[in-house]
């Protein structure tokens, strides 16, 4: 009896203990979820929804930041003259990084519009290889052989990609458009990111990277807005199309980074990459199934190429890289 009573106690840990797995999974799910969402908005009759998308989607992420500032208390590292305050340089990474994210969060909603998400969203994934180009040229971080491989591997697959659209049923007459336009949005991406780490790098914590980011990013999606004189384009959305792009929102700036920070805490963080890399995949059956977007079988190779090409990139990261503290 005591035999029974001690392995039921040792087996109890390990039963309660908290896997990763799932978080990695609902990661994907969020973001992916999100690009369909963004495809719904922008498929209206109305050609606004792509200048008004990033205010909206931008408007859950903001409140998230407000929310872990909050509940961190680090309100103080962005208060001059407070002693926890990060100094301007830790902050106008964030900023930067907001102008930059929000500019291509613009192009993203007219590459997303006339290609759709099978063809925009492998394209916007080669914001791994900029990052890593940004990070080595200006952070002085080192890279594995095998990324310069993966990036091989994604462009092969975005030219298999392209090849298989050419056969196929594009979006629109001018889908190869969607290509250059993710593109530039995979670069600001990527510099973002890399931007992000320098921040972090210097003392800024994670809920008061969130808030400095999006309080720049919403405030600029508005002011551009405002410049072009279409400000009233956010009162003139369809109710539908706020949802949508709302709904994006919540999925990617909410749950998509909620999900990824518990997957990093309770998993390696190689295997969070490895699932990371899915999205593509994800992504385009979603949009085979409920948006009916066309996808063939050289299309599929081609995007199960940028897949393998992006977990290499991210799992095949140097093992003395930076980390904030």
């Amino acid at each position: 009896m005591p035999q029974t009573e001690t392995s039921t106690q040792a087996a109890t840990p390990q039963a309660r203990r908290r896997r990763g797995e799932p978080w990695a999974v609902g990661q994907i799910l969020g973001y992916s979820s999100a690009n369909i969402f963004d495809r719904v908005a922008v498929s209206d009759v109305n050609p606004l929804v792509p200048l008004v998308g990033p205010f909206f989607r931008g408007l859950p992420s903001l409140l998230l930041g407000v929310f872990l500032v909050w509940k961190n208390h680090t309100f103080g590292q962005m208060r001059p003259g407070s002693r926890s305050y990060i100094g301007a340089r830790a902050i106008w990474p964030f900023v930067v990084a907001g102008v930059l994210s929000t500019a291509g969060l613009f192009v993203y909603y007219y590459a997303i519009r006339v290609g759709g998400v099978i063809i925009t969203i492998p394209v916007l994934e080669t914001y791994v290889i900029w990052g890593t180009l940004v990070a080595w040229f200006f952070l002085g971080e080192r890279f594995h052989g095998l990324v310069l491989l993966g990036v091989g591997l994604i462009a092969g697959g975005l030219v298999l990609l392209s090849l298989g659209q050419l056969r196929g049923q594009p979006i629109s007459p001018l889908w190869y458009w969607a290509i250059p336009l993710a593109l530039f949005t995979a670069l600001s991406y990527g510099v973002s990111g890399s931007l992000w780490r320098d921040g972090q790098l210097h003392g800024a914590h994670q809920s008061t990277a969130i808030l400095l980011q999006f309080v720049t990013s919403v405030g600029v999606a508005f002011l551009w807005l405002v410049a072009l004189g279409r400000a009233a384009a956010l009162v003139h959305t369809s109710t539908r199309d706020v949802a949508a792009l709302l709904a994006s929102g919540v999925l990617s700036g909410i749950v998509g980074i909620y999900c990824m920070f518990t997957a990093l805490r309770l998993m390696a963080v190689t295997r969070v990459y490895a699932f990371s890399a899915l999205n593509p995949l994800v992504a385009a059956l979603l949009a085979r199934f409920f948006l009916h977007e066309y996808l063939n079988l050289p299309m599929l190779a081609g995007i199960l190429l940028v897949c393998v090409g992006v977990a290499l990139t991210q799992i095949f990261r140097p093992k003395d890289e930076k980390q904030a503290p």
